[in-house]
């Protein structure tokens, strides 16, 4: 897999959030430090209204599975972790706009059925069985890449 642009965008707004955040949570620090807990309840509440996280949960759950396949080479967009029925929309949103068209969930957990209900009722189509090769990660001390099984979906236009 190479580089996404609008994952990379992504990442770098999120890296600035999280470095000017950790600036004004030094200023927090100071305050706890000084004993002067009517400056921080009021930071708190300045911070949740002024400075929220640029991204929803969904949003933010694309952006770790795009880090996740660059990491493990995928030869496709691997979707190893479903996000939650209330984060689905926004993350297959995130994927469109980051021009990712197929998807190949290899989820096996318990909620497994739900995520592909959740796909399909935003307009996912289900193409098939399909099994990604991960190039980079090599389990167990294995030379050989790693290959999961998994189900092809097409992202459809109007999530």
């Amino acid at each position: 897999m190479k580089k996404n642009t609008y994952f990379e965008q992504m990442r770098d707004t999120a890296i600035a959030y999280n470095e000017a955040q950790a600036i004004r949570e030094k200023n927090r620090d100071a305050m706890i430090a000084a004993d002067n807990w009517d400056s921080v309840k009021a930071f708190d509440e300045r911070e949740k209204a002024e400075f929220p996280y640029p991204f929803t949960s969904g949003q933010n759950k694309a952006l770790v599975q795009y880090d996740r396949n660059l990491r493990n080479g995928a030869d496709a967009f691997e979707i190893d972790d479903l996000p939650w029925d209330y984060e689905l929309s926004d993350f297959i949103e995130t994927l469109w706009k980051a021009g990712i068209t197929t998807i190949v969930v290899t989820d096996q957990s318990t909620g497994l059925m739900d995520g592909i209900y959740g796909l399909t009722n935003l307009g996912c189509m289900m193409n098939g069985l399909k099994t990604v090769t991960r190039a980079n990660d090599h389990r167990f001390g294995s030379k050989e890449p790693e290959h999961r099984n998994g189900i092809e979906f097409t992202i459809g236009e109007e999530v």
